[in-house]
């Protein structure tokens, strides 16, 4: 009779332990979630600091550059300045010509550190959407390019009525490097043509920069919107290749894309959408300078 009682004891008793030993199991993994959770949330923290940190020396290094560089750039100009006014009188061109180098280049180095600043500040600048007239836009932008060089034989053709949804103070900069791209780069079109348009009605309105420029190979398509970079040597046209990179990182804040399409020697087109429905965001400092 007592062998029973010693066996039922033992079922009882190895059924406690298995039961155990699935609350154990059970509270093992729940303590490993939450030192895993623990663990990512400090890791989270440590990257906000990061970031934070990031910012205000990013900050601290556009006040450096807005301020420290150009002091000395402005010095420079005008000491040149008052050098080319104390070589009116001397009959020494060569000496002229080595003062204007200097203040030329000076002139372009302030002018790449603007839109270094400016491209810098877009991705940590606040944004207000609202209803924008693109071809509005576009008729006050050619005819300030038009204005700049008036012996050139230039059409636009830029559709009425292209609105967009979004900031408009950015998106005034995309249609300005866009077209000014364009007068750019039909510079030794003998009759240039510059278009600008929508194409598409549906959820994807796709809005377009065409011209009958100098083109380029589309084989090298990928380096368009990289910043510093130039698909034509710069004694054939000026510029820093900044603008297209510029255009890129608003048109991804607008929650959008850009392209291209090109040729050699017949011209290029570009394209970008907005989309109306995406709340504009701030970029992480990983796009910033």
């Amino acid at each position: 009779m007592s062998c029973p009682r010693i066996t039922g004891r033992i079922e009882v008793d190895e059924g406690f332990l298995d039961g155990a030993g699935a609350s154990i199991t059970d509270i093992t993994g729940q303590k490993r979630a939450d030192e895993k959770i623990r663990t990512l949330n400090a890791d989270l923290a440590c990257r906000v600091a990061e970031l934070e940190a990031a910012n205000r020396e990013l900050e601290s290094f556009s006040y450096t550059v807005s301020h420290d560089l150009r002091a000395p750039l402005t010095n420079i100009g005008l000491s040149c300045q008052m050098m080319m006014e104390l070589l009116v009188d001397r009959d020494d061109e060569r000496c002229r010509n080595f003062v204007d180098g200097i203040f030329l280049a000076t002139k372009q180095m302030d002018q790449l550190i603007t839109l270094l600043l400016d491209f810098s500040r877009i991705s940590r600048s606040s944004l207000n959407r609202e209803t924008v007239s693109l071809s509005g836009m576009a008729r006050v932008i050619a005819a300030e390019i038009q204005h700049t060089q008036p012996e050139r034989r230039v059409t636009f053709h830029i559709e009425e009525g292209r609105t967009a949804h979004g900031d408009a103070r950015l998106l005034r900069l995309v249609m300005l490097n866009l077209l000014g791209n364009a007068w750019k780069y039909t510079g030794k079109t003998e009759t240039g043509v510059i278009e600008f348009g929508m194409t598409g009605l549906g959820e994807e309105r796709r809005y377009f920069v065409r011209d009958n420029g100098a083109g380029f190979d589309m084989g090298q398509a990928d380096k368009l919107f990289g910043a510093f970079q130039r698909l034509h040597k710069r004694n054939e046209f000026e510029g820093h290749g900044i603008g297209l990179a510029t255009v890129q990182r608003i048109i991804q804040r607008h929650g959008g894309r850009v392209w291209a399409e090109g040729e050699v020697g017949k011209g290029a087109t570009f394209y970008f959408t907005i989309n109306n429905s995406f709340p504009i965001k701030k970029l992480s400092s990983d796009f910033d300078l």
